[in-house]
């Protein structure tokens, strides 16, 4: 099989972000983080981690520029 490698542009970044802008991605984030920390304060630590990641991937994806 072989494979194709692309090079994304901005427009297609912003689509695979579903287009969500960079104060979006903040609030986004920001639920995650709490979230995260709510999981956190009750002994859940791999739960904790997973929104901790997400919240990384929505910032990384809709203020990365």
């Amino acid at each position: 099989m072989i494979s194709e490698l692309l090079e994304l542009n901005d427009a297609e970044l912003e689509t695979v972000a579903g287009g969500m802008d960079c104060k979006s991605a903040m609030a986004v984030a920001q639920v995650y983080i709490i979230t995260a920390d709510a999981l956190g304060a009750l002994g859940n630590s791999a739960g904790s981690a997973v929104f901790s990641g997400k919240a990384q991937g929505v910032l990384e994806g809709g203020c990365h520029k």
